[in-house]
């Protein structure tokens, strides 16, 4: 399937604030993902971005280790810390099914992280993942935006996937 056809695909699955009917995820579409400031050209990245200006984490990790992607981030958020334990972890892409496992213990060390998903609609084995990963049982929440996608651990939280257009 073309890029294109899965971006429509996809758009006319997904929702805006409009459709979202959790106060956690709603709050987090309109007063972050929908700001005006852009951080970067890239959508991934700037979704990333996006996400630690909304969530204010105190500690990022990485979990390929990119020196370039952490040097933006220092750049864009000074006081940010990326010592464990990490409250956001960021991910560039699914690459294997052992990536799963580390985020199933990441999700047992850390019950209220967040982990970021870059590219979850790289090729159709990267979509396989996401939809393996998102039925997990350590994953409460999970959001869609197509070009990454987060996972939320919060047990409080009620178990809901969403997939909402940026």
């Amino acid at each position: 399937m073309s890029g294109t056809f899965q971006y429509l695909k996809f758009w006319f699955k997904a929702t805006n604030q409009h459709g979202i009917h959790s106060p956690f995820i709603y709050r987090f579409v309109t007063n972050g993902l929908y700001i005006k400031h852009k951080y970067c050209r890239s959508k991934s990245l700037n979704i990333f971005l996006k996400c630690i200006n909304y969530f204010k984490p105190k500690s990022v990790g990485f979990e390929d280790g990119n020196e370039l992607l952490k040097k933006k981030v220092k750049d864009e958020f000074p006081s940010l810390s990326f010592k464990e334990p990490f409250e956001i972890k960021y991910y560039g892409a699914l690459v294997t099914e052992s990536q799963i496992l580390a985020m199933a213990n990441y999700a047992k060390q850390q019950p209220k992280g967040i982990i970021y998903i870059g590219d979850i609609r790289k090729n159709t084995y990267t979509i396989e993942l996401w939809d393996k990963l998102i039925l997990s049982d350590f994953v409460t929440v999970s959001v869609d935006m197509y070009f990454g996608g987060l996972l939320f651990f919060h047990k409080t939280q009620a178990r809901e996937h969403f997939k909402i257009r940026i």
